[in-house]
């Protein structure tokens, strides 16, 4: 059986990111691409996809914002750069409404306090 060589690494916060959360999501390079990109080739998708996790090429927005949604996640996400700021923005997408309203509340409570001291 061969194997499979090991990806590249990400030379941007975008690309690390866009390769977590499509291994997160289990999804090859193709099918994101054919269920993101306007295309219905897969033999450009799945190298766009690569492009993009490698920082070869940078997205317009337009093409993050559509590359989120077939991943299911905040555009957030994957342009914020610190890792803390990242979790907590996948953390407060899996939240309802009602339990992020209290987060938030909770955040600004903890700001204010901090500016007391």
């Amino acid at each position: 059986m061969p194997t499979v060589p090991p990806s590249l690494p990400a030379k941007s916060v975008f690309g690390r990111r866009l390769r977590q959360a499509r291994e997160m999501r289990e999804m090859s390079q193709t099918a994101l691409g054919l269920a993101a990109l306007d295309t219905v080739d897969e033999n450009t998708a799945a190298p766009r996809i690569s492009k993009y996790e490698r920082g070869v090429n940078t997205p317009k927005f337009e093409t993050i914002e559509q590359l989120a949604a077939a991943l299911d996640l905040p555009v957030a996400y994957f342009v914020t750069e610190t890792e803390d700021l990242s979790e907590a923005i996948l953390l407060f997408a899996q939240l309802p409404i009602r339990q992020r309203r209290e987060a938030l509340a909770l955040l600004r409570r903890m700001v204010q306090a901090r500016k007391k001291d």
